[in-house]
């Protein structure tokens, strides 16, 4: 299979398909009656005031919402793989889906960015497990689909190579800033 070599598309897949995996948990949660929340519903709030949410408009601007603010996570994904790697994909996922957890709907949901807060606990436990399962499955098709090469920086090692490359002279602008700036 030929690999997606730009982050940004494998980024949005990567995203929405990662919102499927989340849908499909708080369907889970909605049908064994543990849960009422979604996310379509909660980025709805951040557009419309809470009585519009449940109109047929304002369910169609929170499906909309919700997919774009998961292709948008989807891309900053690919970035957070590019600076930690590919290894460990399924932790690194879930550790990434618990942290937008917290700061969508905890942070900003606490000063505001939605309609739709406070939420009772089975709510929020059954957000916090569909970002989870958002994290996993965001990374995964991310590393599925993407090249490898996007997962490798170039510049960003654990260890240094060459060291003494790092007390090489300066170069002819750091001269330049010293002879007339005597810095």
């Amino acid at each position: 299979m030929k690999k997606i070599k730009d982050r940004y598309l494998v980024g949005l897949i990567s995203g929405l398909g990662g919102n499927l995996a989340k849908i499909a948990v708080e369907q889970v949660f909605n049908k064994s009656g543990f849960s009422k929340s979604n996310g379509y519903t909660t980025a709805a709030g951040i557009f419309l005031k809470r009585s519009d949410v449940s109109t047929p408009y304002g369910k169609a601007v929170g499906i909309l919402a919700d997919n774009m603010i998961a292709a948008g996570l989807g891309v900053t994904c690919i970035y957070w793989l590019t600076l930690m790697g590919k290894d460990n994909q399924l932790i690194k996922g879930a550790g990434l889906g618990a942290a937008e957890w917290g700061a969508l709907y905890g942070v900003a949901s606490s000063i505001g960015a939605t309609a739709i807060y406070p939420v009772k606990p089975k709510d929020a436990i059954a957000t916090f497990i569909s970002h989870l399962a958002f994290g996993m499955t965001k990374i995964s098709i991310a590393v599925m689909l993407g090249d490898s090469r996007l997962f490798k920086p170039s510049n960003l090692t654990l260890e240094i190579d060459e060291a003494q490359s790092l007390l090489a002279k300066p170069d002819e602008t750091n001269q330049f800033k010293q002879h007339y700036y005597n810095v």
